[in-house]
């Protein structure tokens, strides 16, 4: 069961998508800002994020801008979860490097299947027990790489 990490600061949000993902066999963590998100980073990677942009602190563009800068997660998928509906916004987080783009309100089967597309897309639908990480160095073992 991949793991999906959520970065949302809305606690409804946060219990709502934690509360689907498990009942879809995900297995969830939630953050409700940068703080907590960084240090659980370190210390196991997900196959996905779920980030949203207006977040206490530092915002997700700024996460996102990290993420692609650091050899690391250059590939993680990211899902931006967001009320920031403009299209200048929805650009600049594509063009960001965000795999894709959900605006709220949102429907939580269509954010489901948008998950199973991006991990589909990225290889990285398999379970993560094959899937050894230690600082910048991956072991996979159901790809051999």
């Amino acid at each position: 069961m991949p793991l999906i990490y959520c970065v949302e600061d809305d606690e409804n949000i946060r219990e709502l998508v934690g509360y689907a993902l498990r009942s879809q066999d995900f297995e969830v963590e939630t953050f409700s800002d940068s703080k907590e998100f960084w240090p659980a980073l370190e210390k196991r990677t997900p196959a996905l994020l779920l980030l949203d942009i207006m977040l206490p602190g530092e915002s997700g563009n700024d996460i996102l801008d990290k993420l692609r800068k650091t050899q690391q997660y250059k590939t993680l998928p990211v899902i931006m979860l967001t009320a920031k509906t403009s299209e200048y916004d929805i650009v600049r987080g594509l063009d960001g490097g965000a795999d894709d783009y959900v605006c709220k309100p949102f429907g939580i089967v269509e954010l489901i299947s948008r998950i199973r597309a991006v991990l589909r897309r990225s290889g990285r639908q398999s379970t993560e027990t094959n899937l050894y990480t230690y600082g910048p160095v991956s072991l996979d073992q159901e790809k051999h790489i």
